[in-house]
């Protein structure tokens, strides 16, 4: 099966944030709805205390009906998430209501008013509380589907009422720039006169607060995606590279996604005898070795700048210049391993306090070319890093039993590190080279620099009698 592409994989991601944007809305469409229904209960007690009866009866009766098409959203959506079409149709009914509220105001407060007055009031803006709350279903399409409805909606209604037998409109006086200004202001205070320009302005408005607030919702969604493709990306990251390698590989999303052929060191690393180490212990206290060795390990790899490649049991594989290659490399393969030996040394001594069997690690790294890049199929994908040198830094290490010693540095790695170097430094310090080795794979045998205290001890004298016999100034 082929490799999965790059894109492949946003799409699965942004098809998982999709659906939690929908379980979100959903669960905030229960809170909206009793959010809802308590303002239309505090708006009810209002009412009821500042207009009387029967007149609050026809207010009060719209308010149990706003609540009635919350509740039945809600319940429309409980028995079938996946259908989005409830809700274009409960956003349809709410403006509807509003809409009919605002032209056919009660008829026991207002009597015989003229209709067109219903243009007159100053109710439009009512519709913006309606079009915000079509922000909380985080859906760029029903902001708009509401805006429009709006602007159809009041629209036709405007020209409807412009139609009427008895309504005056500015195309009622041809001359009406050449009137006096009393004689437009009588006009246009008399009931049956609509401004129909200015009732058409609120309509053009609510579409480009449309536009605005929809611009914010399909924003907001693709901020919600690329925060968590990156968090996403950065806990993954964060589990294989040392940290100072994660902001920037998060800026370069395209850096794990080819292939690459780089030079790089590889290490191996593994608990001696565990298979037998392991039967004394119960699988509890086995995991529970396994994690604190892994942690302690895994530190001195990303405090180094080197990348965990993966966990192999009770050992591991990491690499230093992948996926960045860096000026150090080869040395800090070599002070990684010195760090981990250290630590096992200190960490013994904890276990020695409480009578725990010592730990013994064999470490091997290698330095050469690797090949790195995504494998695996649709259901797994995983970076790795492969090649002769990854398969060579395993047998090194496999070698550290027979050397009889922690550390074993090829030839390679112990030459790469001397360039970056360039001069001699107490990081090689307790190394000495042993005889050639046959490596399992290979036709040709090969140098191995094997690591010991007692050859520490000797080079830490040397370098203090060199620095007591410096001639002083």
């Amino acid at each position: 099966m082929p490799p999965v592409s790059v894109t492949e994989l946003k799409t699965r991601i942004e098809s998982r944030i999709e659906r939690k944007i929908e379980r979100e809305s959903i669960a905030g469409l229960k809170q909206a709805t009793w959010t809802r229904a308590a303002a239309m209960a505090a708006i009810g007690v209002w009412i009821a205390t500042q207009i009387p009866f029967p007149i609050a009866s026809f207010y009060l009766f719209t308010l149990v009906l706003f609540v009635a098409i919350g509740l039945a959203h809600q319940l429309v959506i409980q028995r079938d998430p996946s259908r989005s079409w409830p809700g274009y149709v409960f956003i349809t009914l709410d403006i509807v209501l509003l809409a009919a509220i605002l032209l056919f105001p009660s008829p026991i407060y207002y009597g015989d008013w003229p209709q067109q007055m219903a243009l007159r009031m100053g109710n439009f803006p009512y519709f913006y509380i309606f079009l915000a709350g079509t922000l909380l279903t985080y859906s760029p399409r029903q902001v708009i589907w509401a805006g429009v409805t709006i602007s159809l909606l009041w629209g036709a209604a405007i020209l409807a009422i412009s139609l009427l037998p008895d309504t005056l409109t500015h195309s009622d006086y041809p001359a009406w720039n050449e009137l006096a200004p009393e004689t437009q202001l009588q006009t246009f205070l008399y009931p049956t006169f609509v401004d129909v320009p200015a009732a058409f302005k609120d309509v053009f408005i609510v579409l480009v607060v449309t536009g605005v607030l929809a611009s914010v919702v399909w924003r907001m969604r693709r901020l919600a995606f690329e925060q968590a493709d990156v968090e996403r990306q950065r806990a993954n990251l964060a589990r294989y590279f040392s940290p100072n390698l994660v902001e920037e590989l998060t800026r370069d999303h395209d850096t794990l996604g080819n292939e690459y052929i780089q030079d790089a060191a590889v290490m191996f690393l593994d608990i001696r005898g565990f298979t037998s180490f392991a039967e004394q212990l119960s699988p509890q206290d086995t995991l529970e070795l396994l994690r604190s060795f892994h942690g302690r390990m895994s530190h001195e790899v990303f405090a180094h700048g080197g990348t965990l490649d993966k966990y192999i049991g009770d050992g591991l594989m990491a690499t230093f210049g992948v996926p960045k290659k860096g000026a150090r490399d080869a040395t800090n393969a070599i002070a990684c391993a010195l760090a981990m030996r250290n630590a096992i040394v200190e960490w013994n001594r904890e276990r020695d306090e409480f009578g725990y069997q010592r730990i013994d690690v064999g470490i091997g790294v290698h330095y050469g070319t690797v090949i790195m890049g995504d494998i695996g199929t649709a259901e797994r994908l995983e970076f790795a890093v492969i090649g002769d040198t990854v398969n060579v830094a395993s047998r090194i290490e496999h070698l550290t039993r027979d050397l009889d010693t922690d550390i074993a540095l090829s030839d390679s790695v112990v030459a790469a590190a001397h360039a970056e170097l360039a001069h001699d430094d107490s990081i090689f310090d307790g190394f000495r080279e042993a005889p050639e080795q046959a490596i399992r794979g290979r036709l040709t045998g090969m140098i191995v620099w094997k690591y010991s205290e007692e050859a520490a001890m000797e080079d830490h004298e040397r370098r203090l009698q060199s620095i007591d016999l410096a001639p002083t100034s």
